[in-house]
């Protein structure tokens, strides 16, 4: 069995990976409202990209969601650590 990522930091499993200077070819984004009580308005959190049909990026960075630390090389070794499997898990649906 697999074990999760673990934040060396603060120990949590969940990151965000972060890419920067991105050129997007037919994306589609998502981009999710909430109404704030307290302002009464909509407030939104950003864009999110759901698919494209292509992605350059110049860099990415790995950050811990629990701490907001950067753990960009702990999260390549990890990925580096799994074992390579000829199909994805299931749910996964391959790039």
């Amino acid at each position: 069995m697999m074990e999760p990522f673990k934040c060396p930091h603060c120990g949590s499993h969940n990151y965000v990976i972060v890419l920067s200077g991105c050129q997007i070819t037919g994306g589609t984004l998502e981009e999710i409202f909430e109404w704030d009580e307290a302002n009464h308005a909509y407030v939104s959190s950003g864009s999110m990209l759901v698919e494209s049909e292509s992605l350059e990026n110049e860099g990415a960075e790995a950050v811990c969601s629990g701490c907001e630390k950067d753990v960009s090389d702990e999260v390549a070794a990890y990925e580096q650590s799994l074992p390579q499997e000829s199909e994805p898990p299931p749910g996964v649906a391959e790039a």
